[in-house]
Formats: C-alpha cells, structure tokens, sequence
C-alpha cells in the first residue's frame, strides 16, 4: 500500500516525465532541422561537436549536485525519483518540499517560460530534467554517429576473421579457466543460491548450478539483475571475505554475464563501479537480506 510520500513522489514523476518528453522532443527536432542545411561531412562534424559538448555538460552537472548520482543509475527505470535512492540523497528539509508538493498547481506553461521557477518547490526538478534529457541526446547522437563509421568490404572482414583466428590460436592457454577464483564449495553455492533468490536479485531464480557456470564463467546464456547497486553490494561482499577476486567488476563485464534490467544491455565495468560506490555510502534495498547470508557462509 503506497503511503503520502511514495504517492506523492509518483505524482511529481509524472510532471517530471511530461516536462522531460517535451524537452527531448524539442532537441530531437531542432537537430533535424539543422541537419537539413549541412553538408554530410557536416553533419558529422557537428555531431562530434555535440557529442563532446553533451559529455561536458553532463560530467559538470555531476560534481556539481550529489542527488544526481543514482539518477544517473536508474533513470530508465520508472518512477525512478522513488524507486532509486534519490530519496535518501535529499536533505530532511528538502525530502519534506517533495511530499509536501501540491502537484494539481503545477502549471507547464509556466514552467516552460521558466524551467527553474519549480527548483525552489521541488529541489533539483529542472537539474534533473536536463540531466536526464542531456543523458538521452547523448544516446541519440552517438547513435547517429555510428552512421559515419566506415564500412568494411567482404574481403577485409574476411582477411581480419582470419587474423583473429590464428592470433587466438597462438594465444590458446591451456587448463581450467576461473577468472572469478571462486573459492564457493557446493554447500556454499546452494545458500548463496538461496541468498539470491529470497532477495529476488534476478529477474529468474537461480540454481547452484547456475551459480558454478556463472563462476566458471559458463552461462548458458545470461542473467538480468533487478536492481545493480544490490548486485553490486552482493558481489563485494563475495570479495572482501576472498570468496571470489577484488577485480570481480572487470570479470562480470569482460564476461558479459549480467544483464542490466530496463536496457538489456551487458553490465559495463562502469556501470558496476559506480553501483559499488553508491552501495558503500547508500545500502541498496535488500542488503539486510545479503548480509544475512554472508554471515552463514562466514560460519561454514
């Protein structure tokens, strides 16, 4: 049952998502109409340009406000402002503006004459707007970027298969592989198993044997998190009692083993560090259930 506070935030969400699908749209739309009058070698040119000047921008906006981090993790999610930690970023006083916020006198027009007038109310509402509309335009534009690439021809992609194959071949190292260096005996991999599946840390239940070809970094296929900051608390606990490598965030992304919930798209070592970093200031929902585990393995 959603309490004032949840029900509210959900509310400010909807603002937030209308005021972000205008903002974006009207971006989309003014780089169609610029792309009208360049050259292709323009174009390209000017989507590079973009590109840099976004990323300036967006790594700007977070040193300059903490409460941005977690949206940056989970802004795809919806009604990311309650489900991400971004509650807890804010401050009592301005955690109090957000559930207090008549969101029926919220006026667009007014916001759109003005797109800061609302930050007093509602701490951030415009920084996040643009965070999350600049994070966007940044997919589109590398997305379009990727049109000017060059294209290989059937025999260069044939020669560079070949090259591939006898460097791999040249480079073959025998013997058993265990990049993670799990040191999880079965009986271990069962509770761990359990530990997993009572926190719901996938989108399906896992198996010991899931478990060891997941450490063997055997998958038949891959896993899709619920929630990487949780993952990420998981795995580092693994690690700091030696249960398996500290550089266990390159191994999960050089691997490709995890599956981020909303993109679908593998866990990248960025995206792992930075889930492991808010982890340690912020304990992600579900940790007490982790740790509860951890303590049993600890035992034997």
């Amino acid at each position: 049952m959603e309490d004032c506070r949840e029900k509210n935030f959900r509310e400010i969400q909807k603002l937030l998502d209308g005021c972000i699908a205008y903002e974006y749209d009207k971006m989309i739309r003014a780089l169609t109409l610029k792309r009208e009058y360049f050259t292709k070698e323009q174009v390209r040119e000017y989507l590079r340009q973009e590109i840099f000047r976004v990323t300036e921008s967006l790594v700007a906006m977070q040193q300059k406000y903490r409460a941005l981090r977690n949206v940056r993790m989970d802004m795809y999610i919806p009604d990311f402002l309650w489900e991400s930690a971004f509650f807890e970023d804010l401050t009592p006083v301005e955690r109090k503006k957000y559930i207090n916020f008549p969101c029926p006198s919220f006026d667009m027009d007014e916001y759109l004459r003005e797109p800061v007038c609302y930050d007093e109310q509602l701490p951030y509402f415009s920084v996040i707007i643009d965070f999350v509309v600049s994070t966007k335009f940044l997919d589109y534009l590398q997305e379009n970027e990727k049109a000017f690439y060059p294209v290989e021809t059937t025999e260069e992609l044939m020669q560079s298969k070949e090259e591939v194959q006898i460097e791999e071949k040249l480079k073959k190292i025998v013997g058993k592989s265990s990049p993670f260096q799990s040191k999880l005996k079965s009986s271990e991999l069962k509770l761990l198993a359990e530990c997993l599946n009572e926190s719901r840390m996938f989108t399906t239940t896992v198996s010991p044997k899931i478990l060891t070809d997941f450490f063997n970094c055997k998958l038949d296929g891959v896993l899709k998190v619920n929630n990487t900051r949780l993952f990420a608390y998981l795995m580092m606990q693994l690690s700091c009692h030696n249960y398996i490598v500290y550089e266990w965030q390159s191994v999960v992304a050089h691997n490709k083993l995890v599956l981020g919930k909303l993109k679908g798209e593998p866990l990248t070592r960025t995206d792992l560090s930075s889930a492991t970093d808010q982890a340690k200031s912020i304990y992600p929902k579900g940790y007490e259930i982790i740790d509860k585990y951890i303590k049993q393995l600890k035992k034997g």
